[in-house]
């Protein structure tokens, strides 16, 4: 579980140090109004579901467990980001954008730490 926190924290860094430095290097006009927020929902959110669904020991209530955390995580994420496109219409494409980037990661790490989880435990 540590390795999960140390990975979505250094990926957090990356995806937010690139995003700055894409701005100092002129390649984006700014950075996303909802930077800070976006980057710190993400990775609260992914670390409270990755920790409630590592530890459930329960084989046949995981994957129904997982199902609704992602129509939860569907349902909040949608709202934030309805709140980012009523707050800032002006630079709303960067704001998703970055979301999305965040999320996909995010979402990817979570995945491949829980397949590691769930594919050791088959084994024994």
């Amino acid at each position: 579980m540590i390795r999960f926190g140390f990975a979505l924290v250094v990926s957090a860094t990356v995806l937010a140090g690139l995003t700055w430095v894409a701005q100092h290097q002129l390649w984006i006009d700014r950075l996303p109004s909802f930077f800070y927020q976006t980057t710190i929902f993400l990775v609260f959110t992914t670390t409270t579901i990755f920790v409630y669904l590592y530890n459930i020991n329960k084989p046949d209530f995981f994957v129904q467990l997982y199902l609704l955390t992602m129509a939860l995580k569907f349902v909040a994420y949608g709202t934030y980001n309805l709140v980012m496109l009523l707050e800032d219409k002006a630079g709303a494409v960067m704001n998703v954008f970055f979301f999305m980037v965040l999320y996909v990661v995010f979402t990817v790490l979570e995945i491949a730490f829980l397949y590691r989880k769930i594919a050791g435990s088959e084994r024994l």
